[in-house]
This record gives structure tokens, sequence and C-alpha cells, in this order.
């Protein structure tokens, strides 16, 4: 597979209207998405063996997927929507990650963190973001 095109990893955010309509998360320079999970161990020790050899059997358990980026702060209407649902609603939004040549992750999402900074240095105000799944999410290959 070649190289893909990091300016098409999009993170993007719906703007909860029917139908959804979801924009580009602006102003981020690193994106990232983390696809997790637990095992539950299942071990059992089996009878006719006499209990003398056991291999650690698991299972997959929790679930969980992950969303966070940082960059500049491009976006008023964004972050005002972002910052509304966290203070004043769920903190849940409808989010798509698009990973170019893979594919399209969707689902709702908790927003995590928001940060805003600043330096004088920096050459503009500064955003960071997380975000963790609020059920499941799917997935759509790219064809």
């Amino acid at each position: 597979m070649t190289k893909q095109n990091p300016d098409l990893f999009l993170i993007k955010v719906g703007d909860g209207e029917t139908p959804e309509v979801f924009s580009r998360l602006c102003g981020l320079r690193t994106r990232s998405v983390t696809l997790g999970g637990s095992a539950i161990d299942v071990t059992t020790i089996p009878c006719e063996e006499g209990g003398t050899t056991a291999w650690q059997e698991n299972m997959h358990g929790l679930r969980t997927f992950a969303i966070s980026g940082s960059g500049f702060f491009e976006s008023k209407a964004q972050v005002v929507r972002l910052l509304a649902s966290k203070t004043t609603g769920t903190g849940i939004v409808n989010m798509q990650a698009v990973a170019p040549g893979l594919g399209t992750f969707q689902g709702l999402m908790l927003i995590g963190d928001i940060g805003l900074g600043a330096d004088i240095d920096g050459g503009g105000v500064t955003q960071d973001v997380s975000f963790t799944s609020a059920g499941a999410i799917t997935f759509t290959p790219e064809v």
C-alpha cells in the first residue's frame, strides 16, 4: 500500500440536524484514532488432565474507540457547539473519522477534553480535543 496523504485523514463533527451534515474539525495539525479493547480471562482448568496443564484463554471484552487532535483554533462555530454540548448538553456528538485508504469510522462520541491555549511566540490560539466512544462504532471500508 502506498503512503497516504495525511491531509485526507479527517475528523468530522455532525451538526445534530436531520439529515445530519458532517463538517471537518478545522485547524487540527495532528489527528489520531485509537481502537482498543480489554481481554476477559475465561481460563478453566481441564479436569481430564488432572489440573496440571492450563492455557490462558481470553475473549474480547470491553471495546473502546478514541479520537484526539491538536492544532490551531480556526472555527469558532465548531468550538462553540462542542463547548455548549459539553457544558449544557449531553456532551455527546456524532462524529466521523476518515482514514485514507482504509475507510470511515462513525458513531456517538463523548467529548472528553477541549483545551484552548496561546503562546506569545506560537502564532495563534491553539486547541486540543479528545473524544471517547459513547456507544457502538461502525466502520465502512473504502471501496
